[in-house]
């Protein structure tokens, strides 16, 4: 059942942002250049600039093969004061879903040849204590973040029943359903502020705010 109220998702997300900082000391946005998540780094940095809490902390975890496009937009996104890209190209573990011999694949693996070079910036020792992309969010909140540290993602219910059940079914934190727990006894958690956005309130917003985005949606 949908419930409608007299808020637009958009004001719904930044309300959900603002009572998210007031909460947790720190604030930081998972970031993949898609879509989503720029639409959840662009509702963060407007809620900081209101609360004088800029620049947004956004972490990259870099897989190696990347569109062109996207590393063009970090590369961007590096120079905006108002955020603070964390660009991780670290060796970690890919599933390999083009072998049927071979289960995994390295990204930036240790004495191979890469698909292009590091970012002359980016951070790029793994230091996290697993290998494996699923586990990396969490194991770098926890080492590179403080106690009372949230992440901030871009998953959207749309997308699949089964995020849509997973994001409002049970309490994540308080009344919070829409979220997971990555740490919670160091105060440590992942939040979906636009889970109930469609793709189109997101290029609405995009377009309408005038946000860069990459480039890749276009050339596709």
């Amino acid at each position: 059942m949908k419930i409608y109220k007299k808020t637009n998702v958009y004001e719904e997300a930044l309300n959900r942002i603002r009572y998210l900082y007031d909460e947790f000391d720190e604030v930081v946005v998972g970031y993949s250049g898609g879509k989503d998540s720029t639409v959840t780094l662009r509702l963060a940095v407007q809620v900081a600039k209101e609360l004088g809490k800029l620049p947004v902390k956004a972490l990259f975890i870099d897989q190696e093969a990347e569109w062109g496009a996207v590393v063009d937009h970090m590369r961007e996104l590096k120079e905006d004061p108002n955020v603070d890209l964390r660009w991780y190209q670290i060796p970690f573990d890919i599933y390999n879903a083009t072998s049927n011999i071979k289960q995994w694949m390295t990204a930036w693996g240790d004495g191979e040849e890469w698909m292009r070079p590091r970012e002359e910036n980016s951070i790029k020792d793994n230091l996290y204590g697993t290998t494996k992309f699923y586990n990396l969010f969490n194991k770098i909140i926890e080492k590179d973040f403080p106690k009372n540290t949230i992440l901030l993602g871009g998953v959207r219910s749309e997308e699949s029943p089964r995020r849509h059940v997973a994001m409002t079914q049970e309490p994540t934190y308080k009344y919070i359903t829409w979220g997971k727990k990555l740490n919670p006894e160091l105060g440590q958690y992942t939040f979906y502020p636009i889970y109930d956005w469609s793709y189109t309130d997101v290029w609405k917003a995009i377009h309408d705010n005038q946000w860069g985005y990459t480039k890749v949606y276009d050339y596709q």
